[in-house]
């Protein structure tokens, strides 16, 4: 089962469920995805439950609502402050593959980077209940930072060089107990300054403070463990860059609940109601490669596990003036 949120075609949000031969029906009375995640907690119960007992006979063209840019991000929150957007890289195994031939065996010159590779393959899956390797991690934003399938990221004036992302990202909320529950998963584009992270690998935090989306769809239930989808890069109508990839679980250096664990352990993120975005890592990169992005390269993820493709074009922002604090005094 897949949900999106969408504008109807009088421009009222509605939720859609998606069932496996790919028709997509309103949910009656459902106001966001947030609300029926909510609601599933407070019965005590599960989503797929409650989109049975709100799905109506409505049917709905989800493939023309994203040709109209009528798909909204698949999760938000009416203050954009409780949505907390961070991720986890180094976290797949292709880039430990590739970059274990270059490193000899004296751990005491190996770099940073691959450092945290080895922990991963060496720690990043342990027994259940149990905290294994840390996995990088990074703060991306708030909900503000979320644009929608079919829109433009900014890389603004003040960056190196931009670069798409593209991962799977988990999507969860925090109950009024407290606890954190796990809605979904989503395609994701984790765009970044990737060209300043190269430069200076101590600029990470600042290279991963950008605009990131989510796919179209959010699947509700397990994600599968191998998972194959296709990244693309588009410039001026023709393929500039293209390349398959795999993720899921078995293609990752960290299990997911190592991943989850990691991120909650933290006791600040349990404020009930909050909605926590966390995406992956990739497994794949265009600027890894030499590509270079250009003023309104577009970007389109496909992978079959979550229907539609998210697709994104990049947008160079205008300069502004240099920001200046004021006194209260």
């Amino acid at each position: 089962m897949r949900l999106s949120q969408i504008l109807d075609e009088n421009g009222a949000k509605i939720v859609c469920a998606t069932d496996e031969a790919g028709v997509s029906r309103k949910l009656a009375g459902v106001a966001d995805i947030r609300s029926l995640a909510l609601a599933a907690i407070d019965a005590g119960s599960t989503i797929p439950a409650v989109i049975a007992d709100k799905i109506s006979d409505e049917k709905v063209d989800l493939a023309k609502a994203l040709d109209e840019n009528r798909i909204l991000a698949p999760i938000d929150h009416e203050d954009p402050a409780h949505v907390f957007v961070s991720g986890s890289g180094l976290s797949h195994k292709s880039w430990y593959e590739q970059e274990k031939v270059h490193h000899g065996a004296d751990k005491s010159q190996w770099p940073d980077h691959f450092k945290t590779l080895e922990l991963g393959h060496s720690g990043g899956k342990p027994a259940p209940g149990e905290f294994g390797a840390q996995p990088e991690w990074f703060y991306k934003g708030n909900g503000q930072i979320l644009i929608p399938p079919g829109g433009a990221v900014e890389h603004p004036f003040y960056g190196d060089g931009p670069g798409e992302e593209a991962e799977v990202a988990g999507i969860y909320i925090i109950g009024p107990n407290r606890e954190a529950y796990c809605i979904g998963y989503a395609l994701g584009n984790e765009f970044a300054d990737e060209q300043m992270y190269f430069k200076n690998v101590y600029h990470l935090a600042q290279s991963k403070k950008r605009q990131v989306s989510l796919g179209p769809e959010l699947l509700v239930g397990a994600l599968p463990k191998d998972i194959s989808a296709r990244i693309t890069l588009h410039r001026k109508g023709d393929v500039q860059w293209q390349a398959d990839f795999k993720t899921g679980e078995d293609n990752m250096l960290h299990s997911l609940a190592n991943i989850e664990a990691h991120y909650f352990k933290y006791r600040d993120a349990y404020i009930p109601g909050d909605i926590h975005v966390l995406y992956f890592g990739n497994a794949v990169m265009s600027t890894e490669q030499g590509e270079v992005m250009e003023d309104g390269d577009v970007f389109e993820l496909e992978c079959a596990v979550f229907g539609l493709p998210l697709v994104n074009s990049i947008k160079f922002g205008d300069a502004f003036d240099t920001p200046e604090t004021k006194g209260l005094w």
